[in-house]
C-alpha cells in the first residue's frame, strides 16, 4: 500500500511539474505561452543606437535558450534583430536576482556577471551593464522554460548613453 502511495504522490508531482511548470507555485496558474522582447536605447547607445524596438511572438521570432549556464535571447522580426546573452559571475547558472557589475561575457573578467549585446551585425567589446532576473525556470531535464528579465547596457564608459530592455519569456 505504501509503495502505491509514493507512486501516486511522485506521479501527481510529475503531472504538477510538466503543466505548471517547474518552479512555478502550487495553484498559481502560468502564464500562456509566448514571448517579448523590448529594447529602449537613448541616443549613441551601442549598438542600437536611439532606437526603440519591440518584438511580439508569433508575429517575431523569439528563441530563448541556456546553453552551458549562458541564457541566450534571438529575437528577429524582418531585417531587424537583437541577441542578448546573460550569465552570472563565473559562468554561473543564473537564478532570481540583481547582477551588477556586468562586463562582456566574452571579454570581461570571468569572475563577473556577463552580457552580449548583438543588433544588425553590431555588437560592444567593453560592456558596463546591471541586469535583473524576476523569474526564471527550468523544467524536469533543466531546459529553460520560463524567464523575465531586464537588462541596462552602457559601451564604452559606465556613464554612456543607456541600452535598456525587458525580455519575457513563457515555454
Amino acid at each position: 500500500m505504501r509503495a502505491l502511495m509514493r507512486a501516486t504522490v511522485a506521479a501527481a508531482v510529475l503531472i504538477g511539474a510538466v503543466v505548471g511548470g517547474a518552479g512555478a507555485a502550487a495553484g498559481t496558474p502560468s502564464d500562456p505561452p509566448g514571448a517579448t522582447v523590448t529594447v529602449k536605447a537613448e541616443v549613441g547607445a551601442h549598438p542600437v543606437n536611439g532606437r526603440t524596438a519591440e518584438w511580439i511572438s508569433p508575429d517575431s521570432e523569439i528563441m530563448v535558450w541556456e546553453y552551458q549556464n549562458v541564457v541566450k535571447i534571438d529575437a528577429m522580426k524582418g531585417l531587424d534583430d537583437i541577441r542578448v546573452e546573460l550569465n552570472g559571475p563565473n559562468r554561473a547558472r543564473l537564478a532570481v536576482g540583481t547582477y551588477q557589475d556586468v562586463r562582456n561575457q566574452l571579454y570581461g573578467p570571468a569572475s563577473s556577471p556577463g552580457i552580449l549585446v548583438i543588433s544588425r551585425g553590431l555588437g560592444c567589446i567593453d560592456d558596463y551593464a546591471e541586469f535583473t532576473v524576476d523569474r526564471i525556470e527550468r523544467d524536469l531535464s533543466g531546459r529553460l522554460v520560463a524567464l523575465e528579465a531586464s537588462f541596462t547596457q552602457r559601451c564604452g564608459a559606465p556613464d554612456g548613453p543607456a541600452l535598456n530592455g525587458h525580455v519575457h519569456y513563457q515555454a
